[in-house]
């Protein structure tokens, strides 16, 4: 395997251990919002960030269209910067999902991990501070 899939890759480290992991990050994390997504985030612990995905059956009752989303969703934070920055990430809807407006998520999503990106160390520094 090339080193450069193994650094993109989705390991362990990079995932929420437990059932239910992820609630201390939807209490109290920063979020950052757009029209049909949320991101709530807050330091983590060790260097690498972690991904959850949180997604109801209420807001996206097929479960081909859940499966979907979280693969979008988890390929989308393999291949961002924000996965080094040693964050929690939780990922939620806003609104009802249309498999329409499945283009529009992912780019809402990129960009929100973008901004995440960019405040990600100033967000640590608070916690320490």
């Amino acid at each position: 395997m090339p080193r450069s899939a193994r650094e993109q890759g989705f390991s362990r480290r990079h995932r929420f251990a437990a059932r239910g992991s992820f609630g201390p990050v939807l209490r109290a994390g920063k979020k950052v919002r757009a029209t049909m997504v949320v991101v709530h985030a807050l330091p983590g612990g060790s260097g690498a960030s972690r991904l959850g995905i949180a997604l109801t059956r209420r807001l996206v009752p097929s479960s081909v269209d859940r499966s979907r989303l979280k693969r979008v969703m988890r390929e989308i934070f393999r291949r961002h910067a924000l996965k080094h920055d040693g964050l929690d990430c939780v990922v939620a809807l806003r609104q009802r999902f249309d498999a329409a407006g499945a283009d529009a998520i992912r780019a809402e999503v990129a960009g929100l991990f973008d901004r995440l990106h960019e405040t990600g160390n100033r967000l640590k520094e608070a916690e320490v501070g």
